[in-house]
């Protein structure tokens, strides 16, 4: 059964609340590589756009999940230290 695309607003729909991160060197090189001519070239074209801002997007959500978890992780860190004892 196919996986269908993910409606606006639920879990896996990256395209209204993140921004994409840079491009890379090799995305760029394969975007290049979509400018070469070949048959039904604009759908190829299409395709590529649409691959590499959804790539972008997926990359900035993981992005911020990671720091997400990193912060929380540093903040449980932070608060799970015992107080120190004093000395005698």
């Amino acid at each position: 059964m196919p996986r269908r695309r993910p409606r606006e607003g639920e879990i896996g729909d990256h395209t209204r609340r993140t921004v994409p991160v840079r491009f890379t060197a090799y995305e760029i090189g394969r975007l290049l590589a979509l400018l070469q001519p070949r048959p039904s070239q604009s759908e190829g074209l299409r395709r590529g756009l649409s691959w590499s801002h959804w790539r972008r997007c997926y990359q900035a959500a993981a992005r911020a999940c990671h720091r997400r978890r990193s912060r929380a992780r540093d903040r449980a860190r932070a608060t799970a230290r015992p107080p120190p004892r004093p000395s005698p």
